[in-house]
């Protein structure tokens, strides 16, 4: 039964995740194109959420084991080294995958490039080139940040209401073709939180990290493999049931560089160690101190790559927001 209820979570998770667009490229992006921020706020509202939910859970004796990893070199420039790769891949971790089931044949190399960098920061840690950080055991979250998150909570959830009373039904707000970004991040929070509860930490670059291990990790690969496919499971069903999967040509030029992108975004990956994902979905909401700079890192090298490669003459995703919904023009 737990097993189940996680690959259930994993399903929400990936579909979610799917129907938003979420992407730290994208948010990146829109505040590049427009000045706005709502993709990125919307990232650190997925972590907020998680937080309160994770607090909540902590009242009743539920609270899920987090660990902390330490501040050094190599996590602030493991996320700079991610957010390069990301920038060049034009997706992170999750879009890579969402574009994935849509049929871009091309991100199949960004992919395939994840483990190999992974594997290279593996043996420079048992070479000790790279000092592999050693995690602790992270303390209960306060008590009082529940305090401070209530009040929004609890607004969030009406403005949450009201979208999806505007939409007519439930029905008609999930088998809508995007979600709102509250909506949509609020479904991957508490889908996370089942997650950390029921079974530990996951997300689908601590899958490769376990596997090829450039880190310590608490959660059992064997655990870890199935809600990973549950959840690229629900982003293939929503594409499916959105009628957008179609298979896009492959060119050798695309493919030799979302492979190096790829290899990157491992390597950056197994420096910090996590990717975007698993610092949004468990690295900032348990307070760790690695997460903020490591994420701040990845929006620096994110930028750095977008600014290089428009000097090259190929221009940055354009973002369009209204009204909580998000679309880009890839």
């Amino acid at each position: 039964m737990p097993v189940l209820l996680s690959l259930l979570m994993g399903l929400a998770l990936g579909v979610s995740a799917h129907r938003a667009g979420l992407c730290t490229v994208k948010a990146v992006s829109e505040v590049l194109t427009t000045g706005r921020a709502w993709f990125l706020w919307s990232f650190f509202k997925a972590s907020l959420w998680v937080t309160g939910l994770v607090a909540i859970a902590a009242l009743f004796g539920a609270a899920p084991a987090f660990r902390h990893w330490p501040i050094g070199w190599a996590g602030l420039a493991g996320g700079l080294l991610f957010g390069i790769g990301a920038g060049i891949n034009g997706s992170c971790t999750f879009s890579t995958l969402s574009r994935l089931v849509e049929g871009h044949v091309s991100m199949l190399f960004t992919v395939l490039g994840w483990p190999l960098g992974l594997a290279l920061i593996a043996a420079l840690h048992r070479a000790g080139m790279i000092a592999s950080p050693a995690p602790t055991l992270a303390p209960a979250v306060p008590a009082w940040l529940l305090l401070a998150l209530a009040p929004w909570m609890a607004w969030e959830v009406a403005r949450i209401g009201r979208q999806l009373r505007a939409t007519g039904t439930l029905r008609a707000a999930l088998r809508a073709p995007v979600w709102t970004l509250s909506f949509a991040v609020a479904v991957v929070a508490a889908a996370n939180t089942g997650l950390l509860l029921n079974t530990g930490s996951w997300s689908f670059t601590t899958t490769l990290i376990c596997t090829t291990g450039a880190a310590p990790c608490a959660t059992s690969v064997s655990l870890l493999w199935p809600i990973s496919l549950a959840a690229l499971a629900g982003m293939a069903a929503s594409a499916a049931l959105r009628r957008t999967p179609r298979l896009r040509r492959l060119r050798p030029r695309a493919a030799l560089r979302h492979g190096v992108a790829g290899v990157i975004m491992g390597a950056g990956a197994g420096m910090v160690p996590g990717g975007n994902d698993g610092l949004i979905l468990f690295g900032l909401p348990s307070l760790s101190p690695h997460a903020l700079p490591a994420y701040v890192g990845m929006l620096a090298g994110i930028t750095a790559a977008l600014f290089a490669m428009r000097a090259l003459g190929r221009p940055i995703l354009a973002i369009s927001c209204q009204g909580d919904l998000c679309r880009a023009k890839m």
